[in-house]
């Protein structure tokens, strides 16, 4: 089962954003299925997509962001 989060908010800073997210996922031995940047009109954001749940809300509630999907259809999107 996979969990997608999306983080768009990155205080201004989206290279010192990512770079802590990174430095977060090494910390924790975290090692994301998916880790990839959208560009859109609203902005830039990143998915992430975990293994486990307990990953996914450990990230979420380090950096913010939401849970899109979870599930085994999670990472055919």
């Amino acid at each position: 089962m996979s969990h997608i989060v999306e983080v768009s908010s990155f205080g201004g800073d989206f290279a010192a954003a990512t770079s802590n997210m990174r430095a977060w996922l090494d910390h924790h031995r975290s090692q994301p299925l998916l880790f990839q940047q959208l560009s859109g009109r609203e902005g830039v954001a990143l998915l992430l997509e975990f293994a486990s749940d307990r990953e996914a809300l450990a990230f979420i509630s380090a950096f913010g962001g939401r849970l899109l999907r979870s599930g085994p259809e999670a990472s055919a999107a």
